[in-house]
C-alpha cells in the first residue's frame, strides 16, 4: 500500500480539552467523534465510527480542515474501516507473515546486523540466537487457521530463517519466544537448522529449561510498546543486559511514526540507546570501533498489509509493524537514567526524523545510519 491516511480524526479543541480531562474517552468509539457526547448512531456505510447525531456525523464527513492529514471520514477511509471488520485473506496473512519476514529479511539485506551475523557463523560455535520478548499468539506465533489454511509460524519462520543460515553459514538458528500467556511445549525442531521454543515467564523470572537460553545476539521487540504505562520494559531489559558482556543488537517495530519517536526518546532518556533526537553529535561519543551496529530508523519495507482501526481515534488506521528501528542496548551507565521528557506531536518535526537517521554521533557499539534499507 502505497498511502495510507493513518490520522484522519480531526480533534477540535473543545473536544481536545474533554481527552486531556478524560483519558477513557475514545473519540467515535465510546463518544462521538466529533463533540465527544454519547454516541447515539453509527456510520451507516462502515458502521464504524459513532455520533451523538446527524448533525456531526454530516460535519465529520464534510471536515474543511486544512490539515493535509486529518481530513475527517472521508469516503477513503470509510471503505478502509468497513473493511477491517472483515479483510481479505491475503492481507490477514501478510501481516502474520510480517513477522518472520522482517526478522529474516533485517538480518540479510541490512547492514547493521551484517558483523553479528556473519561473527556468529565464523564462531566456534556457529549457532545464532534471537529472543523475541512479548510474543503473543494471534502476532508473532499464530496457527495454519490463523492464516486460513496457509502455513502456521512454524513453517514461517522455517522457511525464512532456513535462508537466512544457508547465506550466513549457520548451522544452528534458535528462536525463544518469551511471554507471560504462552504455553510451553519444550523445544521444537522446525528445520534441519532452525529450532524454538515458548517460555511462559517474564524475562527477570526465566528459569533453567531443556533449551540453553544465553544471552542473546538480537533481541526482536515486535509492537513492544516501550512507553506504555502497563509493561515494565525498564525491569526487562534490565534483566536482558545484566549478564550480557557488552551491548546487545536489538530492533523494534511500532504502528506509526509517532510511536516509533516516542519509543526511540523512551529508550534514550532511560539510558539504554544512544539515538540522537537533538543533535547533540558530541554526547557520549567514544573512539571509532569498526566492528559497529548501525542504528536505524525508518519506514519497515517488510509490514503486512491488513489495515486496522485505532483503538482510540475510530477514524485513524494503522498497519502493525510500519515503522521500526535498531541498534544496539546498553545497561545505564552507572545505573544514572536520563531526565525523562512528554513526547508529542509539536516537539519534532521533518528534521528531527532526520537527526535520527543522519547524524554522525557514535558510542562504543552503536552508530546512526543514513537510510533504512
Amino acid at each position: 500500500m502505497d498511502f495510507l491516511p493513518f490520522q484522519s480524526s480531526v480533534i477540535s479543541e473543545s473536544l481536545g480539552a474533554m481527552l486531556e480531562e478524560d483519558g477513557d474517552l475514545c473519540p467515535g468509539i465510546n463518544c462521538c467523534m466529533v463533540c465527544g457526547a454519547p454516541s447515539k448512531l453509527s456510520c451507516p456505510s462502515c458502521n464504524a465510527v459513532s455520533y451523538c447525531s446527524e448533525k456531526c456525523m454530516k460535519h465529520d464527513v464534510n471536515d474543511s480542515s486544512n490539515d493535509e492529514e486529518a481530513q475527517g471520514h472521508t469516503t477513503e477511509v470509510c471503505k478502509l474501516l468497513k473493511n477491517c471488520s472483515s479483510p481479505a485473506k491475503e492481507d490477514s496473512r501478510s501481516e502474520l507473515e510480517s513477522y518472520p519476514s522482517t526478522l529474516s529479511n533485517l538480518l540479510l539485506s541490512h547492514p547493521s546486523f551484517e558483523p553479528i551475523l556473519f561473527a556468529s557463523s565464523s564462531s566456534n560455535r556457529k549457532s545464532f540466537q534471537v529472543h523475541v520478548v512479548g510474543a503473543e499468539f494471534g502476532s508473532e506465533l499464530w496457527t495454519a487457521k490463523d492464516s486460513f489454511g496457509a502455513c502456521g509460524w512454524r513453517e514461517a519462520y522455517a522457511e525464512a530463517l532456513d535462508e537466512v543460515c544457508e547465506v550466513a553459514g549457520i548451522k544452528s538458528f534458535e528462536l525463544v519466544f518469551i511471554n507471560t500467556d504462552l504455553e510451553e511445549k519444550g523445544v521444537e525442531r522446525l528445520s534441519n537448522k532452525v529450532s524454538a521454543c515458548c517460555i511462559n515467564s517474564k524475562y527477570e523470572d526465566l528459569k533453567p529449561t531443556s533449551f540453553v537460553i544465553t544471552t542473546p545476539d538480537l533481541l526482536a521487540l515486535f509492537n513492544a510498546g516501550f512507553t506504555c504505562p502497563d509493561y515494565d520494559w525498564a525491569g526487562t531489559l534490565t534483566s536482558v543486559l545484566s549478564s550480557a558482556s557488552g551491548p546487545i543488537p536489538f530492533f523494534a517495530t511500532s504502528n506509526s511514526e509517532l510511536e516509533n519517536l516516542n519509543d526511540v526518546e523512551w529508550l534514550d532518556s532511560n539510558g539504554f540507546s544512544t539515538f540522537d533526537l537533538d543533535g547533540d553529535e558530541g554526547a557520549n561519543q567514544e573512539s571509532e570501533n569498526e566492528d559497529v551496529v548501525e542504528s536505524f530508523f525508518g519506514e519497515n519495507p517488510f509490514k503486512g498489509s491488513r489495515v486496522r482501526q485505532s483503538g482510540m481515534l475510530a477514524n485513524d488506521l494503522y498497519v502493525k509493524s510500519s515503522y521500526l528501528f535498531g541498534g544496539t542496548l546498553s545497561l545505564p551507565r552507572g545505573g544514572k537514567k536520563r531526565k525523562e521528557e512528554e513526547v508529542d506531536d509539536d516537539d519534532y518535526d521533518d528534521d528531527d526524523v532526520a537527526n535520527v537517521t543522519s547524524k554522525s554521533n557514535k558510542t562504543k557499539k552503536s552508530k546512526p545510519n543514513s537510510a533504512l534499507i
